[in-house]
């Protein structure tokens, strides 16, 4: 079977571009599988051909609109399967939904009290490339990472093309009880002590950021490490003004954040949304007890309180600061959540992810046939 992957960036250290990494490695052992991509980073990928793809990157937009130009004008019409993630281009018979934009600006909305004028300019743009996508997509394959989004585009861009359930995988290798190896430097680097409990936050701000620091503002102990690539400089302003600034912890994104897993107790994600975050189930198969509103994919993977805590509202900061401080008074109990999440985590190896999409493109094959 010959098979294109279309993604923007061609990594291992997040989102849908591992997503991509972790399928083409895979497929290409026994196919012949290129991907077509802007940027590209790669490791081992012996057997997987590469294309580069030209973009304009000034802004989000600009990306979006020249990438699927330019891989509509370099991608061949002869392969089996055109796997593109999300808007990647005007052609593609499997096609993953990574975000519902149209959700994801209205939850934003809600949490935050309004959008921006970039975030309303992005959202106008956004939303009706993806209603163009999805709404058209009657000849191709829908793949949902989550039963959140596989909602979210039948409700917002009518989607009506065969929809598929298939969540992301996790590295079982990377991510694992073993990353509590960096557990004693990073806190020394931090100057956090063995004692103190450290929850750990992972990815854009505005999905919760606030409410942990407020959270945690409620919790005479305890340290909160924010990894992220969004400016800090409001948060730390936050955490100030609430009196906790020197148990918050604003760091840089790291392409080795199973690292700060070991080095932390609990995972907060009090998202208003998020198609999956990728980071929850990380998190899980590190053993750390995860606590995570209902708004994100993955918690549809949770039960409460046997493998983890689920959120009902986002903005519950009461709520979040009660779980936390389950978890700081009664570690035993919180380990063994930890244990529960990674025993889920193992039914979601990449091979296992690999196994059901190729399900889908034999699928397509066939019915071609």
């Amino acid at each position: 079977m010959r098979i294109a992957f279309l993604v923007h960036d061609y990594h291992r250290w997040g989102g849908h571009s591992r997503y991509v990494a972790e399928l083409a490695t895979r497929f290409s052992r026994e196919h012949e599988v290129h991907v077509y991509a802007n940027r590209i980073e790669k490791r081992d990928e012996a057997n997987v051909i590469f294309h580069s793809v030209p973009a304009v990157r000034t802004n989000v937009m600009t990306t979006l609109f020249s990438f699927a130009v330019t891989s509509a004008l370099q991608l061949p019409r002869d392969f089996d399967i055109i796997h593109s993630q999300g808007f990647c281009g005007p052609r593609g018979n499997v096609i993953t939904t990574h975000i519902c934009n149209a959700a994801w600006s209205q939850s934003l909305a809600r949490f935050t009290g309004g959008l921006t004028v970039k975030e309303r300019i992005f959202n106008f743009c956004a939303r009706g490339l993806e209603k163009w996508l999805y709404g058209g997509a009657r000849d191709a394959h829908v793949i949902a990472i989550s039963e959140r989004v596989a909602g979210d585009v039948v409700k917002y861009y009518g989607c009506s093309a065969p929809l598929h359930l298939i969540y992301h995988g996790v590295d079982l290798e990377t991510f694992s009880p073993s990353a509590k190896c960096h557990r004693a430097r990073h806190r020394r680097e931090l100057s956090i002590p063995e004692s103190e409990v450290v929850f750990l936050y992972v990815g854009d701000l505005r999905k919760g950021a606030r409410q942990c620091i407020r959270a945690l503002a409620r919790l005479d102990r305890g340290h909160l490490l924010l990894v992220s690539r969004s400016a800090p400089e409001p948060y730390a302003a936050l955490a100030k003004d609430l009196g906790v600034s020197g148990r918050v912890h604003l760091l840089p994104p790291s392409s080795r954040i199973q690292e700060f897993y070991g080095a932390s107790d609990a995972l907060l994600l009090p998202t208003p949304y998020d198609a999956f975050a990728l980071v929850v189930t990380e998190a899980m198969a590190c053993s750390l007890p995860v606590v995570v509103s209902r708004e994100a994919g993955a918690s549809e993977l949770i039960v409460h309180g046997e493998n983890g805590l689920i959120l009902d509202h986002a903005s519950d900061e009461t709520g979040l600061a009660a779980h936390m401080a389950a978890l700081l008074n009664d570690p035993i109990w919180a380990a063994g959540l930890g244990q529960a999440g990674r025993r889920t985590a193992e039914r979601f190896s990449w091979d296992a992810i690999a196994d059901q999409t190729m399900r889908v493109y034999r699928e397509i094959a066939s019915a071609s046939n």
